[in-house]
């Protein structure tokens, strides 16, 4: 009888493991040309184009500013990603705001979550920098 209850715990416990992974759908932002996975931008229903496209812009208009002051090594370093509030910068350039949606999902909190995406990106950065100058 233990074991015909542990099964069950074990298959209840597996099918809501399961549900959540079908559920949770998500598009991986990355940082163009490193590798490196900035954060995965999770929805409901259809794909939010457009949202992951802004996104993209931002980090492009961020690495455009450095490529038209020359391209400087020390132009941009991870240390250039900042936190104000909810939303993440690449100096001046706003990248994107975290959500509660995304929060929840991650269990955390808006700033903690902020916190994370921006060490991701600081280290998008750094590969950024090291490609585009092989250095």
């Amino acid at each position: 009888m233990q074991v015909r209850k542990v099964n069950f715990l074990l298959v209840v416990a597996l099918v809501v493991i399961l549900s959540g992974t079908v559920l949770a759908q998500g598009v991986p932002v990355d940082i163009p040309g490193t590798g490196v996975n900035f954060f995965l931008y999770r929805y409901e229903g259809s794909v939010p184009y457009d949202k992951i496209g802004t996104i993209w812009e931002n980090l492009s208009k961020a690495f455009q500013v450095w490529v038209d002051e020359g391209q400087e090594p020390g132009g941009l370093t991870g240390a250039d990603v900042q936190v104000k509030g909810n939303d993440i910068y690449v100096k001046d350039q706003f990248i994107l705001t975290v959500d509660q949606f995304h929060a929840n999902a991650n269990k955390a909190t808006r700033a903690q979550l902020a916190e994370k995406w921006a060490a991701n990106l600081r280290q998008g950065v750094e590969a950024f920098v090291a490609i585009n100058t092989g250095k």
